[in-house]
């Protein structure tokens, strides 16, 4: 039995199928206009909106003169 070189072109045939198919559904969602919530990425940037905040501040007490005359060790 050669099944093994039907199989051989069915699976990058199936793979094209399912990324078409994929392709459809998230193109429908987006002219849908229902877009997921994605609590994850939302909380990521809050932390990375924070700790860019902290640095600012870090760095703004670092330049000022008062700090020029301060230990530097904590």
């Amino acid at each position: 039995m050669a099944t093994g070189s039907g199989l051989g072109t069915l699976i990058p045939v199936a793979m094209t199928l399912v990324g078409v198919v994929t392709m459809l559904r998230s193109r429908k969602q987006r002219r849908s206009g229902a877009a997921p919530r994605d609590e994850d990425f939302e909380r990521r940037q809050a932390a990375t909106l924070e700790t860019e905040r902290r640095m600012a501040a870090y760095l703004a007490g670092r330049s000022s003169p008062a700090a020029a005359d301060e230990d530097p060790r904590p």
